[in-house]
């Protein structure tokens, strides 16, 4: 049986190498014949074909480019124009005279070069008087010019001045030669009185300059005719011509191509023969014999430890797999030992990486208080800067520095909101939304942006009476966070705002016609085209853990006509008259604020000079204080209207809350709070119903301080925060 076995393979290894000698020689038989033949056959092609078929090619663009440069001489509104575009056209017609030397030189059919010939010097002798025709027409129409000029200097009374200026338009509107001599008469009626009047004299000059114009533009139209028939005629010569030869090319190309497939499929076939028999070999000697033990070796040996017994000197693959066997069962014993220890340790390790993102998810919630006041500081002392007394560099890198606060504001707000999400700080109302107050504020918010954004923002106002159920802040936030990247990201498209109503759900959508996403089952992958811009994961995370803290959940999805469409269900409620009303338009600018009275609580000193600095730029009569006693005595001594504004929390612990309702109380001249927070959930549920007290939301803009405190000064105004 073994001897048999040795005698095949034997066989078959002379057989392969056998096939392998004659694959070899026909192989390189193949590659000198056909690279023989296709250096012949390339030479034709590059010698003699394709400069041919080049040169025509050449030759019917440079004509064509001559008939673009003949509408523009004929177009020309001066003489240096003209003097111009006749330098192009005298350069055009040398390239052409150099192509048409060069066509001459190879073999054309018979009197094809001749036809080139004569419709080319044809078309130079009609490009002479189109020149001379065109120098004609520009002087001409520079001495209406300069008869007009004398016209408007000779001297007249006012009512013969304007007569012959309507009889100048109508002149100028002449294009018959017969109308110029009912022009003629009727100039003569007009100055009969006096026909050695300047006016008289100039107007027959006129006349006769005109009737030289149309008369020189009706030849000049002719002449052009006949150039762009002789163009043409010239033009499908060339091309005709150029399909011939590029035709001819080609053919040769194909040949040549064919040839080079052929000597490919001989090779190919040749080492697909002995690569065959090779693999055949192979796949017998591994699959019989080698590849048998090989297999069951490895497959025993992956489960042997560090502590197996060393192979024998004199190894083969019997000896290998009775080795492998004595080794097997200690290498279980110790992998089990092994996985045990490693689930141990890895259990730990994930509990103590919970256990530190929780800790710093909570740590970056409980600081977002001292952490956003160096911020809003700056923001602050940048909005109160003097523009007025600033130059216009320092201007422009004012409003730049502006706008890379306001980004770093909303990047912080994100991740302090976020992080706030994520520790489970966040609580989220469960109250009636009017949907259509809240559309107006984001129309109020959102249209002027999209507008100068050049996009389209579509919003559909549902019925007055249309509540659901949810937090008022959060939902604003959200559909904020969505128009707002919708209109960074669409690309000047179109934005739609609407809601759905079910049986007992209402689903808002906002969808646009922008890139969109890359869906990876429920979730957006984010990487894409709007990903490019920094803060659009971050706000879409925001918004989906905003939807999941109000009980809901927001879905997202790409439509087949593009963009992206983003759709948030929320229970509909009964309608309730006790609701607050609409946050002030926040369209208003930054107004001086002459003679509101306001008293400033704040504990941080860079915030509280910030935030004075800029209330007295707006002539505020504003008085600071750092404490709740200083604020008493302050409150104690105002006789009119005043405002309050403080900061919710003052440092190690003390908050506002009981200090703000006694203020309200007792304090009759108090129009109105402003809350500042870096957490509007701590602020408590009974001021969110009030109409003196506003919430604002570190940091925040000079402007929206302002808004809402002019909204407050004015009596009897609703707001709950902002």
């Amino acid at each position: 049986m073994m001897r048999r076995a040795q005698v095949s393979v034997g066989r078959i290894v002379f057989l392969a190498l056998f096939c392998m000698s004659l694959g070899a020689l026909a192989i390189g038989f193949v590659s000198v014949y056909g690279a023989q033949t296709f250096r012949q056959e390339f030479e034709r092609l590059v010698d003699e074909d394709l400069p041919q078929a080049t040169v025509a090619t050449r030759l019917n663009a440079e004509i064509l480019g001559l008939t673009s440069l003949v509408g523009l001489l004929v177009s020309a509104d001066t003489e240096i124009a003209a003097a111009t575009t006749l330098i192009q056209l005298q350069d055009q017609l040398g390239a052409i005279e150099r192509q048409s030397r060069d066509l001459s030189g190879f073999t054309l059919r018979p009197g094809e070069y001749s036809d080139i010939e004569t419709a080319l010097a044809q078309l130079t002798e009609n490009l002479d008087s189109l020149v001379a025709l065109n120098t004609l027409r520009l002087r001409s129409e520079a001495g209406m010019i300069a008869l007009s000029e004398r016209a408007t200097e000779a001297p007249a009374s006012p009512d013969a001045r304007l007569a012959f200026l309507l009889w100048r338009q109508e002149l100028d509107a002449a294009n018959w030669a017969r109308e110029l001599h009912g022009l003629g008469q009727k100039l003569d009626a007009l100055l009969a009185p006096d026909q050695t009047h300047p006016l008289a004299v100039i107007g027959h000059e006129m006349l006769a300059m005109r009737r030289t114009l149309l008369e020189t533009e009706t030849v000049l139209r002719g002449r052009l005719k006949n150039h762009i028939q002789l163009s043409y005629r010239l033009s499908d010569s060339t091309r005709f011509m150029s399909s011939r030869l590029i035709s001819g090319a080609n053919q040769r190309g194909d040949a040549i191509l064919s040839l080079v497939r052929t000597n490919m499929y001989l090779i190919l076939i040749s080492f697909l023969v002995f690569a065959t028999i090779s693999a055949f070999i192979y796949t017998f000697l591994d699959k019989q014999v080698v590849g048998r033990v090989q297999k069951l070796t490895q497959r025993i040996r992956a489960y042997e430890g560090s502590g197996r017994a060393p192979d024998p000197v004199g190894r083969n693959e019997i000896t290998l797999i009775e080795t492998a066997f004595s080794n097997l069962t200690a290498t279980i014993a110790e992998r089990e030992g092994r996985l045990v220890a490693l689930n141990r340790l890895a259990s730990d390790a994930r509990l103590e990486a919970e256990e530190a993102n929780r800790s710093k998810s909570e740590l970056l919630a409980a600081a977002s208080h001292d952490l956003r006041q160096p911020v809003h500081a700056m923001g602050l002392l940048i909005g109160g800067i003097d523009r007025s007394a600033l130059d216009a560099a320092s201007c422009e890198t004012l409003d730049q520095l502006a706008r890379l606060t306001q980004e770093t504001m909303q990047l912080f707000n994100s991740i302090l909101d976020l992080s706030k999400l994520q520790a489970g700080t966040f609580t989220a109302a469960q109250e009636p939304i009017r949907l259509a107050e809240l559309f107006g504020r984001i129309e109020a918010a959102f249209g002027k942006r999209a507008e100068l954004a050049g996009a389209t923002l579509d919003i559909a106002q549902p019925a007055s009476d249309l509540c659901v159920l949810g937090d008022d802040q959060a939902l604003y936030r959200i559909l904020g966070n969505l128009i707002a990247n919708a209109i960074q990201y669409a690309g000047g498209g179109h934005i739609r705002l609407h809601c759905e109503i079910g049986e007992e759900s209402c689903i808002i959508t906002v969808e646009d016609d922008g890139p969109g996403f890359v869906l990876d089952g429920d979730k957006p992958d984010i990487s894409g085209p709007r990903q490019s811009r920094a803060g659009y994961g971050l706000g879409l995370s925001i918004c989906f853990a905003l939807a999941q803290a109000m009980q809901s959940r927001m879905t997202i999805d790409r439509p087949e006509t593009g963009g992206v469409r983003f759709s948030l269900p929320l229970p509909l409620v009964e309608a309730d008259e006790g609701q607050p009303g609409a946050l002030p338009d926040p369209s208003v600018g930054i107004t001086a604020l002459d003679g509101v009275r306001i008293i400033l609580l704040e504990d941080d000193p860079e915030v509280r000079a910030a935030t004075l600095q800029s209330l007295r730029r707006l002539k505020c009569d504003v008085t600071d204080c750092a404490s709740r006693e200083d604020a008493r005595q302050l409150i104690s001594q105002q006789a009119g209207p005043f405002l309050l504004i403080t900061d919710l929390d003052l440092g190690r612990g003390h908050q506002v809350c009981s200090f703000v309702d006694e203020a309200l109380e007792t304090a009759a001249g108090l129009a109105g709070v402003i809350v500042t927070t870096a957490s509007p959930a701590a602020v408590p549920e009974a001021w969110r119903r009030t109409g003196n007290v506003a919430v604002l939301e570190k940091p925040f803009s000079v402007s929206r301080l302002v808004r809402l405190v002019r909204f407050l000064a004015k009596p009897k105004n609703t707001v709950s925060d902002t």
